[in-house]
């Protein structure tokens, strides 16, 4: 079994994504968004990948696809899990060689994203602050609402776990970083 991230970034974005924050996983490019597209999961409107945990079993089927919503919308670790536990590894592919394939000098010479310069790590401090904040704000609007307030409250909670997760993790990374440059 093998986890890897996909993107519509170039390998290049990619590969220092990577680095700065230091995942324990491949980040593969999908410089077209074609898989995106195959798949179901391409925004138009915004021009990026719809945030997505895609299993694909060994013989190229997908065996279980959650779309999210927004940046935060993802499912649970146990729903995720028994996915995977679910997957039958015995299965080979007998129909070929794999349906998707880009090149790295295509995925270099062509992207949607590459009028985008990638984020810089320091940036994400302040932009996941600015997160935090807006669900602060949203909380205490909800908490006029009655059952379906309640509701939404609860939801937004658990993205500002997430949120000051990854706000800790970023830090962390930018610490490094500047220890590993000093």
């Amino acid at each position: 079994m093998q986890v890897a991230g996909i993107s519509v970034d170039p390998p290049r974005n990619s590969a220092k994504m990577v680095g700065k924050l230091l995942l324990p996983f491949p980040l593969l490019s999908d410089p077209e968004g074609e898989l995106a597209r195959r798949c179901g999961l391409w925004n138009a409107e915004e021009g990026v990948a719809v945030p997505s945990i895609v299993v694909v079993d060994q013989s190229g089927e997908v065996r279980y696809l959650y779309s999210g919503s927004d940046f935060a919308d993802r499912p649970g670790d146990e729903e995720v899990f028994a996915a995977l536990d679910g997957l039958d590894r015995s299965i080979e592919r007998t129909t070929g060689g794999p349906e998707f394939r880009v090149t790295a000098a295509r995925a270099r010479e062509v992207s949607v994203r590459a009028d985008r310069p990638p984020i810089a790590l320091e940036h994400l401090v302040p932009y996941y602050r600015g997160v935090l904040f807006t669900t602060i704000a949203l909380k205490k609007r909800f908490g006029g609402w009655g059952r379906s307030g309640k509701k939404a409250f609860g939801e937004v909670d658990g993205y500002q776990t997430m949120i000051r997760r990854y706000n800790k993790a970023i830090k962390e990374t930018v610490e490094f970083k500047r220890q590993d440059e000093g």
